[in-house]
């Protein structure tokens, strides 16, 4: 009978340490207290965790062509002055990229580029009297020469262009957003006539100077000292690597200031074979810009 107690005393002593093994490892695992079941449960719950807004910085460059018009009233459709009045041209842009994507679907974005502009326009049949003179520089006669003229008009600028991109697919996105751009030079215009060989006239006939090209540059300093307009574009996301893109993009900007100042002024180039002189005035040029490019894309 003492051998039955003692062996039921021993299984006592073991499930009593068993247990207090037991309860100590728990404490030691949940240092607070096992708290509630309701507790136990959320504590028991896997943890889910919601990512933050991912940060991206870029390189981008391309081309951009540049459109431009304007209207010139008072002049003879055939006058020198309306090459001035449309013209188009390809140049260089680059700068950097940075966004702040706040989710999958959208994200801010920050385009700041260097960005020329270069115009140009070539048109024939342009007519200008020409004075035939005698030895003394004395006009004899006078005839109608047809030429042939050219401009270049070319300006630099720093943009930038706040924007949003709205993810179309995993891949594919729209920009759309503002444009602001601060011209960081004047604008250069060189113009040259050029009278054919065939031509009997040269610019200053009969003098030793006579030539049948004529050119000449000049620098604006009317223009806006900003300019605002509208940009969206389009654009892909082709992954390289883990954390960078390479990203073809297409876009339009619609610029809402003009390019630069109104004038007036007199054309003579008609004042003897078909007089008088003329007044004419000419409105503020406007000039809209696509542009192409691509970018490479780091995730920070």
């Amino acid at each position: 009978m003492n051998v039955v107690r003692l062996v039921l005393l021993l299984l006592a002593v073991m499930i009593l340490l068993m247990r207090f093994t037991a309860d100590a490892q728990e404490d030691v695992l949940r240092p607070n207290g096992r708290g509630t079941d309701a507790q136990v449960q959320q504590d028991d719950a896997p943890v889910i965790r919601v990512p933050g807004p991912i940060l991206r910085v870029g390189i981008e460059g391309g081309l951009t062509y540049a459109t431009l018009s304007r209207t010139i009233d008072g002049i003879l459709p055939t006058s020198p002055y309306s090459i001035a009045s449309s013209g188009s041209g390809v140049d260089v842009m680059y700068g950097v990229y940075a966004e702040v994507e706040l989710s999958p679907m959208i994200a801010l974005g920050m385009r700041l580029m260097v960005d020329n502009r270069r115009i140009s326009a070539t048109r024939d049949g342009l007519l200008q009297d020409c004075l035939i003179l005698d030895e003394y520089g004395v006009p004899q006669s006078v005839s109608v020469v047809s030429m042939r003229g050219e401009y270049e008009r070319t300006q630099s600028f720093f943009t930038f262009t706040p924007l949003i991109r709205l993810s179309l697919t995993d891949r594919l996105f729209a920009q759309i957003g503002s444009t602001i751009q601060l011209p960081t030079s004047n604008i250069s215009t060189t113009v040259t006539f050029t009278i054919p060989d065939s031509e009997p006239c040269s610019f200053n006939y009969g003098q030793p100077d006579s030539t049948k090209v004529s050119t000449s540059t000049s620098e604006d300093t009317d223009y806006p000292a900003l300019r605002l307009g509208l940009d969206a574009a389009i654009g892909y996301r082709i992954p390289l690597f883990d954390g960078l893109e390479l990203v073809p993009r297409v876009g339009y900007q619609f610029m809402l200031s003009s390019f630069d100042g109104e004038a007036e002024g007199i054309d003579y180039s008609r004042e003897y074979s078909d007089p008088p002189p003329r007044a004419y005035t000419s409105t503020a040029s406007m000039m809209n810009h696509l542009q192409a490019s691509l970018s490479l894309w780091f995730r920070l």
